[in-house]
C-alpha cells in the first residue's frame, strides 16, 4: 500500500485494540496509559472513529507496519494529545486521501473553515485539485468540532502549471487578511514530496521537500521544469 502523508486512515476495532495494548504496556501504570490513549483510539470512548494519519517513521519502521500518528480531535486545554503508533496493514479498513475530503458542502463554523470553502471555490475556478489537512480535515472527517476561532488551515493542492499555482498562492496571501489566519499550502509534487507553496514561490535557490520516505532539498528551478504543462488560465 503505497500511501503519503496526511492521508486518513481507519483501523479496524482488533486493530485499535492492538494498538492500545502496545501503548500502555504491562506495567504498574498501564491501566492510567490505557484510559488516557483509549480516549482517543476506542470509538466508544472517543465518541467517533478517530483517524490514524500516516506519518514518517525514521528510528525503527516495521514490515508489515504502516507508522500513523492520531491526535485528540477536539482542542481540550491548549494543546491536544498526539500518539505515534503502529498499525497492521490487515487491520487497515478505509483510507481517506486529502482530496476525498473535499465536498461542496463545507460547514462554515470557524474562520478556518469558512476560509477553506473559499480556497475550494479559488481552486476550482484555477482548474487546481484542493485537499485539506489538519484540523479542518478531521472536522470533515469527524463531523466533531476540531476547529476553533485560532486554527490555522492548512491545504494540499495536487501538482498543476506553474501560472496557475502561481495565482493561488496570490489570491491564498490576501484571503489570509481577510480571515486573519495563517493558511499554508502544500504542493503535492509530481517527485512525491510535498513543498510549502510559499517557500516554492519564495527567494531560496533549494526547496525542503517532505515525504513518508524523508526529509531532502531539491533546486528550485528543478521543481519548476518537473510540473506539469498547461493552458494560461487567461487564454
Amino acid at each position: 500500500m503505497d500511501l503519503k502523508r496526511h492521508t486518513l486512515v481507519d483501523v479496524s476495532d482488533e486493530g485499535r485494540e492492538f494498538i492500545l495494548a502496545e501503548l500502555a504496556g504491562s506495567g504498574n501504570d498501564s491501566d492510567v496509559l490505557r484510559d488516557k490513549f483509549g480516549r482517543i483510539l476506542l470509538p466508544h470512548k472517543a465518541g467517533v472513529r478517530v483517524p490514524g494519519i500516516v506519518r514518517r517513521e525514521e528510528e525503527s519502521p516495521r514490515s508489515g507496519s504502516l507508522p500513523l500518528g492520531f491526535c485528540e480531535p477536539v482542542l481540550r486545554g491548549e494543546s491536544r494529545l498526539r500518539i505515534a503508533a503502529f498499525a497492521r496493514m490487515e487491520d487497515v479498513v478505509r483510507v481517506v486521501t486529502p482530496y476525498e475530503l473535499i465536498s461542496t458542502d463545507i460547514p462554515t463554523r470557524t474562520a478556518s473553515m469558512a476560509a477553506l470553502a473559499d480556497a475550494v471555490l479559488l481552486a476550482n475556478e484555477l482548474d487546481i485539485v484542493p485537499g485539506v489537512w489538519g484540523s479542518a480535515a478531521m472536522e470533515l472527517y469527524t463531523g466533531l468540532p476540531c476547529t476553533h476561532a485560532g486554527s490555522d488551515l492548512d491545504l494540499l493542492v495536487a501538482a498543476a502549471p506553474h501560472e496557475r499555482l502561481f495565482l493561488f498562492m496570490k489570491e491564498i496571501k490576501l484571503m489570509e487578511r481577510r480571515f486573519a489566519l495563517r493558511i499554508d499550502v502544500e504542493l503535492d509534487h509530481p517527485n512525491g514530496y510535498g513543498v510549502q507553496l510559499k517557500e516554492f514561490f519564495g527567494q531560496g535557490r533549494t526547496v525542503l521537500g517532505k515525504s513518508i520516505k524523508g526529509v531532502e532539498l531539491f533546486p528550485r528551478e528543478q521543481l519548476v521544469d518537473e510540473l506539469p504543462n498547461g493552458p494560461s488560465v487567461t487564454s
